[in-house]
């Protein structure tokens, strides 16, 4: 009996390994393009998280979206105000990004150069890319039944 209750414990701790595995590649991703300075990272690490955890708010309500529309079972089966809300919250969820954005946009030029501003947000769309194509890969090679040993040659 015990043992079923520790396994959802079990995974979400493979989950927060998975996500922290992430985010450490996130952060050499970014240290690495951004090639900052330690005064410039000392300013703009702590902005980040600040920037970071407003995003996290953001996609977290984004998710509740997401599932209230799952446990509906679907757009079909929501009423037709439980639809306009929810497109109401998905237009207002994506007019506080584009705030959220704008808003840290300025805070970041405080603290690092403009140029390399603009190159934070480029590797972040870029490092978003690189994470969606290893996910289509692995689902590609899982599909197929494929294991490492299949695959040949690198």
């Amino acid at each position: 009996m015990s043992l079923l209750l520790l396994m959802p414990v079990a995974v979400f701790a493979q989950d927060q390994d998975r996500k922290d595995k992430i985010e450490t590649m996130h952060i050499a991703y970014l240290s690495e393009k951004l090639n900052l300075t330690s005064t410039e990272a000392e300013k703009f690490w702590p902005i980040y998280n600040q920037y970071k955890a407003g995003r996290d708010q953001l996609r977290k309500q984004r998710m509740d979206n997401v599932e209230a529309v799952k446990k509906a079972g679907g757009v079909d089966n929501m009423s037709d105000a439980e639809v306009q809300k929810l497109i109401a919250d998905e237009t207002d969820l994506e007019t506080r990004e584009l705030e959220l954005r704008k808003e840290y946009v300025t805070k970041f030029q405080q603290a690092i150069p403009t140029r390399k501003v603009a190159k934070f947000f480029i590797a972040e769309d870029e490092f978003k890319r690189y994470l969606l194509n290893q996910l289509r890969k692995r689902r590609e090679q899982n599909g197929r039944g494929m294991n490492d040993d299949d695959m040949g040659p690198r």
